[in-house]
């Protein structure tokens, strides 16, 4: 399809949505015209753009960069088309001239043509468009970096979290109980390796611990799920919790937006192989 359709078809399907905030406000000022106005003036507007870019074709240089603009021009029309779905009803634009993560996660929009990354790119820029100050530049410069098979990557580890940001460092030890699990879902620890290179996850593995002088039970979660540790003894005055490595702040900020799947295989695994010294599972 030539450049001059997909931009047309991108304006034509933004036209359902043309009247919210985020374009009137802030796309149709980008974009230098109304989307609002592109049904009424379609057929003329398409003859504009495609003589436009038929006369481009011809003038070198400067061809080169009119073409360039219109696929910038569909891609950021296309990821603010996808925004609206997440943006909060009724919300009127609150963003600030001095936004500096807002205005350049919008110019960043302009080079991305997937439509999953896309797709995550529109859920942060509606984050941020719902509560300004949401996210840092950091973040930007990690979604950057990031390309489908990254995100992919990503999206497939953190499906391995407990606690919503830990990864057990036992994981990538690979005992024979994790391998099948680890290989169906292509992770081992160069995947973590490659993450912590993006600053998605902290770069030296951790651990924790806390008193528990009333000898309380120990809820560990994964995704809803509730994994219940009682202690054992009189002794079990504290907790002291395996080895973990544990999203950044920014990996935190994007992982948020992905959809890992809930894995059957290794909530059994984590019942059956994850100890914490001086407390067992409680079967409920």
């Amino acid at each position: 399809m030539e450049p001059t359709a997909v931009l047309t078809a991108a304006i034509d399907n933004a036209s359902k949505v043309a009247n919210t905030p985020l374009f009137t406000t802030i796309i149709d000022k980008i974009t230098g015209f109304k989307i609002s106005e592109w049904s009424a003036e379609g057929e003329l507007r398409k003859k504009i753009i495609h003589d436009e870019y038929e006369k481009a074709k011809q003038n070198g240089i400067d061809g080169i960069q009119y073409i360039r603009g219109m696929r910038e021009t569909t891609n950021l029309i296309d990821t603010a088309v996808k925004t609206t779905k997440y943006i909060e009803e009724g919300k009127e634009n609150d963003i600030k001239f001095d936004n500096d993560f807002f205005w350049n996660t919008i110019e960043y929009s302009k080079s991305i043509s997937n439509d999953e990354m896309q797709e995550l790119i529109a859920k942060i820029i509606a984050g941020e468009y719902n509560k300004p100050g949401s996210y840092s530049l950091s973040t930007l410069h990690c979604i950057k970096m990031l390309g489908k098979s990254e995100l992919n990557m990503l999206e497939n580890i953190i499906s391995l979290c407990i606690n919503e940001h830990q990864i057990p460092q036992e994981l990538f030890r690979l005992p024979e109980s994790i391998k099948p699990i680890m290989n169906d879902l292509d992770i081992d620890f160069g995947t973590l390796q490659t993450l912590q290179s993006l600053g998605l996850f902290l770069p030296n593995d951790m651990t924790q611990s806390f008193e528990n002088p009333l000898k309380k039970n120990y809820k560990l979660s994964y995704f809803d799920k509730e994994i219940i540790f009682k202690p054992i003894n009189e002794t079990s005055l504290s907790i002291i919790f395996p080895g973990y490595y544990e999203l950044s702040q920014n990996g935190k900020q994007i992982v948020k937006h992905l959809n890992p799947k809930f894995n059957e295989k290794y909530y059994n695994w984590i019942k059956d192989n994850y100890k914490i010294n001086n407390y067992e599972l409680l079967v409920v």
